[in-house]
């Protein structure tokens, strides 16, 4: 099948520069396109099964500015831990059933001026117990004949939650500021670096989580009772980002390496290394492996039950000290994620993909139950039409 300059080109700029997908903004003056994604994460043992569909549509308003819509209608089903430890004799621990759907959009308008780009971006996300509404605004100033580029950016999103465990409805606000900065270090070689600082303000608990503590009603009888997590009201964070991208024109191929640093003021540190290797098999067809490994410290208020902490919870404390919280996603741990995905394009106008990936969680401390750790397949098919 002939293939025209062109559609090379696409092919070219996917292998080069995938890596501004999940990073930059998308530059002005690109094709006009309409994509979209169906997205299948099923955890094992029938527990949370989340089933996505996105579509997104870009278009050229003028020479330099470029308007982006994305929808977003997914569901959640199936079972996720509540907290509890398991029953005597019991192999798993206590399970509360999720069943809700969420639909979500993203408005995004990118106007550049000469060696200046601006991106706007208004979101708004409604769940049965949940409201978020936000927006952003980035700011990216090309240097060096547009071999660099500095970018800042800043975010902010309020919250609300009206869970029926809430005795009213909570609210959270949310800030980011981040500055990142580009740089093409030769023909085939591109770096990036970004550090973010967030804050979050308002109710941070999971509202269906408990902890549980043996109180000991008359000597020598204790009951297991159940008490709502307790987390701060306020989280400050940081985040380090860097990833390179380097070409490989003897092996028509391309690999990203990244590493991300996150830290909190509760103690919890994280790492994520992660792989992608960008093979082009042909004209028409790119292969994607990839690796990806996350391992984080626990919260310092973290805690598997209150039995050993000396915490004794009184419902009317709830957002002062102490916190405590048996969330496991919270603990020690630890996951991999493996994959592949493949690009097709069927014509120099239309692009199919298709990504299978294998995520697993490994707890990392002695205490905390095993089966509250979840592994997941992930099954995503989309398409993308240029026009």
């Amino acid at each position: 099948m002939a293939t025209s300059s062109h559609f090379k080109t696409r092919i070219f700029s996917l292998l080069l520069a995938l890596y501004l997908l999940s990073s930059m903004p998308k530059p002005v003056g690109g094709e006009d396109s309409i994509r979209y994604k169906y997205e299948d994460y099923q955890e094992d043992d029938d527990r949370i099964r989340v089933r996505a569909h996105y579509i997104s549509a870009d278009k050229d308003l003028s020479p330099s500015t470029r308007l982006g819509v994305v929808g977003l209608i997914d569901t959640i089903t199936g079972t996720t831990p509540t907290g509890e430890l398991p029953e005597a004799g019991a192999d798993r621990v206590p399970m509360g059933d999720l069943v809700d759907e969420r639909r979500s959009i993203i408005l995004n308008l990118d106007h550049q001026l000469k060696d200046h780009a601006f991106t706007f971006e208004l979101n708004y996300s409604n769940e049965s117990d949940y409201l978020s509404e936000g927006g952003a605004l980035t700011y990216r100033r090309y240097l060096n004949k547009k071999n660099t580029t500095i970018e800042l950016g800043y975010s902010s999103l309020q919250d609300e939650l009206s869970a029926p465990t809430l005795p009213e409805k909570e609210r959270k606000d949310s800030e980011d500021v981040l500055i990142g900065i580009t740089q093409i270090l030769d023909p085939a070689t591109v770096w990036s670096a970004d550090l973010t600082y967030g804050r979050e303000d308002g109710y941070l608990a999971d509202p269906y989580k408990v902890v549980e503590k043996d109180i000991e009603l008359i000597s020598d009888f204790f009951l297991a009772i159940t008490f709502p997590e307790n987390r701060p009201r306020s989280r400050q964070k940081w985040i380090f980002y860097t990833d390179i991208l380097r070409d490989f024109e003897k092996l028509k191929g391309s690999l990203q390496t990244s590493y991300r640093y996150f830290s909190d003021d509760a103690d919890l540190d994280a790492h994520t290394f992660s792989l992608q290797w960008f093979q082009k098999i042909s004209d028409q067809i790119i292969l994607e492996p990839l690796m990806r490994y996350y391992k984080q410290s626990a919260a310092n208020y973290y805690h598997h039950d209150l039995n050993l902490t000396g915490i004794l919870p009184d419902r009317n404390t709830i957002g002062h000290a102490p916190y405590f919280s048996s969330d496991h996603r919270l603990s020690k741990m630890e996951t991999y994620t493996w994959g592949a995905k493949l690009v097709y394009f069927f014509s120099q106008d239309l692009e199919f993909n298709f990504k299978i990936q294998r995520y697993e969680m490994t707890g990392l401390d002695p205490l905390t139950h095993p089966s509250v750790y979840s592994d997941a397949d992930i099954l995503t098919v989309g398409g993308r039409w240029f026009f």
